[in-house]
């Protein structure tokens, strides 16, 4: 039920959401507050970027990919939630776990660190990409000076970048600077927030700052592996 494509360069892809298949062995997620509804085309997606990842540099990423729907297993939640106690779907979860930590430590092994992108996809009236750097829509509203205090680099997906950059960049730049991942997406015609365009949502506008596997598959939780949780709009 999960699917690994081992990859050659520092960049790691998961798609937690787009699976399709739905085994009667396992039992739909019943747990209270439990969301059962799939990302639209998110698997496609993953596939689609590592293929243009190739196509432009004849390498490939590490592609995780959940191929249960969402209703069987929820694979960006802690074990309990995410297979609500059936034994099939909690060795499912353990295995795309298990396949980004064996990706992380390729990773790490062969190039000292790397990006994890956790792909996903939302249905918000606004049509931009959402990055999720585990910084709330309000903290993003914060001055740079202070996001570029510990406090809040310690709270980043992507504590050890803003440690170890060639350029020197501060958090605050490479949350919403000039060459913040954002920035280059709205660069390329893809409206993002965080972005130097759009650089916090601004009060009431929705917005996913990332979830269970932006916390702990990234440098937040430890390691030299930066992670960001990229939720796509319907109209990209």
């Amino acid at each position: 039920y999960i699917q690994y494509i081992a990859g050659n360069i520092p960049v790691i892809i998961s798609a937690p959401h787009g699976g399709y298949l739905e085994p009667a062995d396992i039992p739909d997620r019943s747990c209270s507050g439990c969301v059962l509804v799939k990302d639209a085309y998110t698997l496609e997606l993953a596939n689609e970027l590592a293929a243009a990842i190739t196509a432009q540099t004849g390498c490939y990423p590490h592609i995780i990919i959940n191929l249960l729907h969402r209703k069987k297993l929820d694979a960006n939640r802690d074990i309990e939630e995410a297979a609500d106690g059936n034994a099939v779907a909690e060795q499912a979860w353990y295995e795309f776990q298990g396949f980004i930590d064996s990706a992380k430590q390729q990773t790490a092994a062969g190039f000292g660190k790397g990006l994890y992108i956790d792909l996903h996809g939302h249905g918000h009236t606004i049509q931009r990409i959402e990055l999720g750097y585990l910084h709330t829509a309000a903290e993003l509203q914060l001055p740079d000076s202070v996001l570029n205090t510990n406090t809040y680099i310690n709270g980043s997906s992507i504590k050890n970048l803003v440690i170890s950059n060639l350029t020197n960049q501060t958090h605050a730049q490479l949350l919403r600077g000039n060459f913040a991942l954002g920035t280059l997406l709205q660069n390329k015609g893809y409206p993002s927030v965080p972005s130097a365009g759009i650089p916090y949502p601004l009060p009431g506008e929705p917005y996913f700052n990332g979830g269970y596997n932006t916390a702990r598959h990234s440098s937040y939780n430890g390691g030299t592996i930066d992670g960001i949780q990229m939720e796509c709009n319907s109209g990209i």
